[in-house]
């Protein structure tokens, strides 16, 4: 039987209190699953550059509450919600790019990034009909690149950027 989101908090107060970190969980629900997300004053020590502590915490949190048949309660860890923030940031950077391609009629390359992010970039860029995304390139260098799709037609709903 899998663990409970209840035994998944417990863990995660277990872990800290090990760290000697005081953490304060709060829920969120979030593309089907529950998020937990820790407000604590060392919250940028726990996420670490562009968010690696806080993946590397996540995988620990997991290992830690898996049962004896692998199973998993759908939760994702959050610090003082970074993960919301940095998919704010990374759509800002795809709709620029995005911009940038259209203007120029050039294909634009973002930066590397995780899966993660990667997949946030490429849902949002899902929602531009004249683009098309893929990623090229190996982890951890592997980054997303936009290009301006000319096949598409021009009567196919294009959505329409704030600028």
């Amino acid at each position: 039987m899998a663990a409970s989101l209840d035994e998944v908090k417990s863990k995660v107060l277990e872990l800290f209190s090990h760290m000697g970190i005081h953490v304060e969980i709060f829920e969120r629900m979030e593309e089907g699953r529950t998020v937990l997300n820790l407000k604590t004053p060392e919250a940028q020590l726990l996420i670490g550059k562009q968010g690696a502590n806080l993946e590397a915490l996540q995988h620990v949190v997991r290992l830690l509450v898996r049962d004896d048949a692998g199973e998993q309660v759908p939760f994702a860890l959050d610090i003082d919600d970074y993960r919301e923030k940095r998919q704010i940031y990374l759509k800002e950077i795809a709709r620029k790019a995005a911009h940038q391609a259209r203007s120029s009629g050039r294909a634009v390359a973002l930066f590397p990034m995780p899966p993660s992010e990667r997949r946030v970039v490429h849902n949002y860029l899902s929602l531009f009909s004249d683009l098309s995304s893929s990623s090229q390139g190996v982890d951890p260098n592997r980054r997303i690149v936009i290009r301006v799709d000319k096949k598409k037609s021009k009567d196919d709903f294009n959505f329409i950027e704030n600028m």
